[in-house]
């Protein structure tokens, strides 16, 4: 909702705030149009069990580098808003859970505490300067980053082998899984070849079935 009386260009950042949260901020109509999430507070309320991506993003002006997450969903992109505002996307990478990427996230910038970048909140508008460093800082791969923690199994990155445990004993069954069934066809010299997959990453599709077991005995629990 706007807090701006009168006319203003596209371009030009107002006064606003959520109407649902009443977060405040500065945006004009281009950044909304542009994909920009209207409310950042509420962007942040996601599954925080369903997949991240974790992003590096330079903004050549400012002479910095600044690595983000954000949840898949396009309305949470967070992306979109630091483009917006003169950043260029150099990487990003999807991760399992927001657990992870905060791992990744905070291993990143432990490896540059030693180049800050100067940023303040004036600079970003959008959020986010607490989480960037000076572009004369060496290089950071968050694709080796992430190997290395999921390597470890690292907060975040542990989980799909606590699942794999819970399901050992009790296997999923083809009617779970059935699901989360993804077929892609292709024709390979006049013969079209089915590939059979999972629609989902296994974590989330070990997860969502043990939620609905978990749900079914609660439910077989409450009727007895």
């Amino acid at each position: 909702m706007r807090e701006h009386d009168g006319y203003a260009p596209h371009g030009q950042r107002v006064a606003a705030h959520c109407e649902a949260c009443g977060f405040k901020r500065s945006i004009s109509i281009s950044e909304l149009k542009s994909g920009v999430a209207p409310c950042l507070n509420c962007a942040e309320a996601t599954d925080p069990d369903a997949v991240h991506i974790v992003y590096l993003i330079h903004f050549p002006r400012l002479r910095a580098y600044k690595v983000g997450l954000t949840s898949t969903e396009v309305r949470n992109d967070r992306i979109a808003s630091h483009t917006a505002h003169g950043g260029r996307p150099i990487e990003q990478h999807e991760v399992p859970n927001r657990e992870a990427a905060r791992t990744v996230e905070d291993a990143v910038l432990r490896a540059v505490r030693d180049y800050p970048s100067g940023c303040t909140e004036r600079d970003f508008p959008q959020g986010g300067y607490t989480e960037t460093w000076s572009d004369d800082a060496p290089g950071i791969d968050i694709g080796q980053v992430i190997a290395e923690l999921a390597r470890d199994e690292a907060p975040g990155f542990d989980r799909l082998r606590k699942l794999r445990a819970y399901f050992e004993n009790d296997p999923p069954t083809i009617e779970e899984l059935v699901a989360f069934r993804h077929v892609e066809t292709e024709e390979v010299d006049g013969a079209a070849i089915h590939h059979v997959g999972l629609s989902e990453p296994l974590e989330q599709v070990y997860r969502k079935i043990q939620a609905r077991r978990k749900a079914v005995s609660a439910d077989r629990g409450e009727l007895a």
